[in-house]
């Protein structure tokens, strides 16, 4: 197959990008930036670049592609009003969809989140857990932006369009240029994060996720969803792990949630005079508290998706962020 992939030097496009290669497929690789170009160095991949915001290029990337990899979906900033984060999210993924359906290719893996599934109280939650739209209670504005984003691509599913929706949850790995999921292993890697607080997790080697974006082209239902997800742990648990990889003394006080709060609106707060992203945003604390676990049997069961151990998947994290000098940042 032929297969685009939108977002290709992101952290989980570049681990499709490579995941559809050793598949034996034909890779465009569809990017924004030159500054993370270097993500791709060394694969025999087509480049093209593109700006989702306005789709110029977008046509002429799908030509001829039997597969897309929507990978690159719109990320909101901290610093971005609420509405109109959720408006900009929900025009941006109706304007790509539209696309889509005039290029009509074989199949479509949009990549959503984790974010779009319902904490569960009592047990793992699954693909039929998702947040209803629009919402019932509050939650943060990523999650949110994901939530109605999925919900755009859930009626196009609906409507004839053959996509299928994957749902990566916390993704460790290599080639995190912009850490998202990253910032918090950097944190812990670096020592300099002495507290932790109470929350529950699901972590999954990036890698894996890109194996299972292929497999879900390959054999994935249309208008489904599936959790891309491994091994379900607390912070604490996770924090102990990196620290160890990375040699430093794990984070031993437990910070209430209150305090925590406190700090990131402190860090925010630093943030807008500087003019840089936030080291711990509220959104991300808000998210700490809820906790989520997560079932990750169907992917496995439907897509045969590995599981890399998360001991792996720190270790080849530190090993990329160290060669390339985030941990001396």
């Amino acid at each position: 197959m032929r297969a685009l992939v939108l977002g290709a030097t992101g952290h989980i496009g570049a681990h499709v990008v490579r995941a559809l290669l050793a598949a034996g497929h034909q890779v465009r690789a569809a990017y924004r930036s030159e500054g993370v170009l270097f993500l791709l160095d060394g694969l025999s991949v087509e480049r093209v670049r593109m700006d989702l915001d306005t789709l110029e290029g977008l046509a002429q990337a799908l030509d001829g592609c039997a597969w897309v990899f929507h990978a690159a979906g719109y990320y909101p900033r901290f610093s971005e009003r609420r509405d109109r984060a959720i408006a900009r999210g929900i025009m941006t993924t109706r304007r790509i969809l539209a696309a889509l359906r005039k290029a009509r290719p074989q199949r479509v893996v949009f990549t959503s989140s984790a974010a779009t599934i319902q904490r569960v109280p009592g047990r793992l939650a699954t693909e039929q857990d998702p947040e209803p739209w629009p919402l019932i209670t509050w939650r943060p504005v990523y999650a949110t932006v994901k939530i109605a984003m999925e919900h755009e691509v859930r009626r196009a599913a609906a409507e004839g369009l053959p996509v299928v929706i994957v749902n990566p949850s916390v993704c460790i790995g290599e080639y995190d240029a912009h850490p998202f999921s990253g910032r918090a292993v950097l944190l812990f890697a670096r020592g300099r994060m002495p507290f932790y607080v109470d929350h529950t997790l699901n972590a999954v080697y990036t890698g894996d996720v890109g194996v299972g974006h292929v497999r879900a082209a390959e054999r994935g239902a249309v208008g489904e969803r599936y959790l891309l997800a491994s091994r379900n742990l607390a912070l604490r648990e996770l924090a102990a792990l990196v620290a160890e990889a990375a040699g430093v003394a794990p984070p031993r006080i437990r910070l209430p949630y209150r305090v925590v709060l406190a700090a990131a609106c402190a860090s925010e707060a630093v943030a807008c005079l500087t003019r840089t992203e936030p080291l711990l945003a509220r959104q991300i604390v808000h998210s700490a508290r809820a906790g989520q676990w997560l079932d990750r049997s169907k992917a496995q069961r439907e897509l045969a998706l590995p599981q890399t151990p998360i001991e792996e998947a720190v270790r080849r994290a530190l090993t990329w962020f160290r060669e390339h000098g985030y941990l001396l940042q």
